[in-house]
């Protein structure tokens, strides 16, 4: 027998007398996140710029970046959702959580992430926007604000003060054509190609300081207006056209589907200023003349007034996905990016003003953010505002919503139907969009 032990090899008898779970190791698997976002150039390089910050700091963790512009980006985030395919961190807008996560179900709940997330950086009411049915959905990355934006240079010509009040918007536009001629408007929209939710949501603003009321009611799945409201709704567009403060949707088309940025009567300050989201400043900051200068104004007010009904959401969120293998690595991730210093000062600007004010604080510090810059500027003005007790429904944004609006003013604008008509047509036919939208 001892002659037989002495043949068999010494490392299969140092294997025998180990424990079976020594023997079958297995390295384990390495952790690889992946994160998708939508963008431009400044972007995608601010963007990866950060994410090589992370990996530099946490080398366990590979992260892949998936990046692309706007168009496409949405059919594609929903056909890996219905696949159980989606990233593990995807940046998502704020108007698309009814849509994939209407019982709070649709990503992961955040909650449970909240040291690797540092969510005590961000106020709560930010947090709030990002909450469905008690579930933290996304992290809001920036906060953006629809406000007013004016070129000096044209008000001063025309020789009218910022307007504080509606009635004082409604004589800037009589004033702005007696002395600068017909071509001349006060206020453009910032609108697309294909909408005019601009113009909706300052009616809405207008609408929510004089009722006290948001426009839609997600409780009743309908609109908050009743009929006689929403034809004050449609009249105060009607007013701001008649009076020539903004041009009407004849003038608009007769540029084509360009971006109002790209149009000469912008460029050349024909228009005097722009109802915008703040996060979009720069965007038609960029073609103006370099001796243009813009800066936020006032938001017109009723007289008594006590809340602004400014627009603010989250300009996007950081999202997690529901089927992610590795939840805490992706919060880890995401709070790497919007509360580390390396993560803050790589991204800077490029997703608009941080939700995360000790990152305003470090980007004002390190020389990013000056007294001069126009985004911190209308950030701050539109911070300023009487705060708002009427929250926005993210159903506001609702396409067939948006569309319904906009075919709706293009009847008006074009002769194709009374005033009063056209609002009851878009009353009944936006109380059936809810009733299906909203369960």
């Amino acid at each position: 027998m001892t002659k037989v032990l002495h043949r068999i090899p010494r490392i299969l008898l140092l294997c025998a007398a180990l424990p079976i779970s020594s023997v079958a190791v297995h390295a384990a698997d390495p952790v690889e996140v992946r994160i998708s976002w939508w963008g431009g150039n400044q972007r995608h390089e601010a963007t990866l710029a950060a994410i090589n910050a992370f990996q530099k700091a946490h080398p366990e963790i590979k992260v892949k970046a998936e990046y692309a512009g706007w168009d496409g980006y949405l059919s594609r985030l929903s056909t890996q959702m219905a696949g159980g395919q989606e990233p593990d961190v995807i940046r998502i807008d704020w108007n698309w959580l009814p849509q994939f996560s209407r019982n709070g179900d649709g990503f992961y709940d955040l909650y449970k992430q909240r040291d690797a997330l540092a969510l005590t950086d961000f106020p709560p009411q930010y947090l709030k926007t990002g909450e469905v049915k008690g579930k933290l959905q996304g992290v809001p990355i920036s906060m953006t604000s629809r406000g007013f934006i004016y070129n000096k240079g044209t008000w001063d010509k025309a020789g009218v003060a910022y307007p504080k009040t509606w009635d004082e918007l409604f004589a800037a536009g009589p004033a702005f054509k007696k002395a600068l001629g017909d071509n001349f408007y006060p206020f453009g929209v910032a609108q697309g190609s294909s909408d005019v939710l601009d113009i909706l949501t300052l009616g809405r603003a207008y609408m929510a300081q004089k009722y006290g009321i948001d426009m839609i009611a997600e409780s009743k799945q309908s609109l908050a207006y009743n009929r006689e409201q929403v034809r004050e709704l449609f009249g105060f567009y009607k007013k701001l056209v008649d009076n020539h403060v903004i041009p009407d949707q004849r003038y608009f088309s007769s540029f084509g589907r360009t971006n109002v940025y790209e149009i000469r009567p912008w460029i050349n300050g024909e228009m005097g200023g722009m109802y915008l989201w703040d996060s979009a400043i720069y965007t038609y900051a960029s073609n103006m003349p370099k001796e243009t200068v813009l800066e936020p104004g006032p938001y017109p007010m009723l007289s008594n007034a006590k809340d602004s009904a400014i627009n603010t959401k989250p300009s996007s969120l950081f999202a997690v996905g529901k089927n992610t293998k590795y939840p805490k690595e992706s919060a880890m991730l995401i709070g790497f990016l919007l509360t580390n210093p390396g993560g803050i000062k790589a991204l800077a600007l490029q997703n608009g003003m941080p939700a995360n004010p000790k990152a305003v604080t470090l980007l004002e510090q390190s020389g990013v953010i000056t007294p001069t810059n126009l985004l911190a500027n209308a950030y701050k003005a539109a911070a300023e505002q009487p705060a708002t007790q009427v929250p926005v429904s993210p159903y506001m944004e609702n396409q067939e919503l948006v569309q319904l609006w906009t075919t709706s003013v293009q009847r008006l604008d074009y002769g194709k139907g009374s005033l009063n008509e056209v609002a009851d047509d878009f009353y009944s036919n936006a109380n059936r969009i809810l009733k299906r939208a909203i369960r």
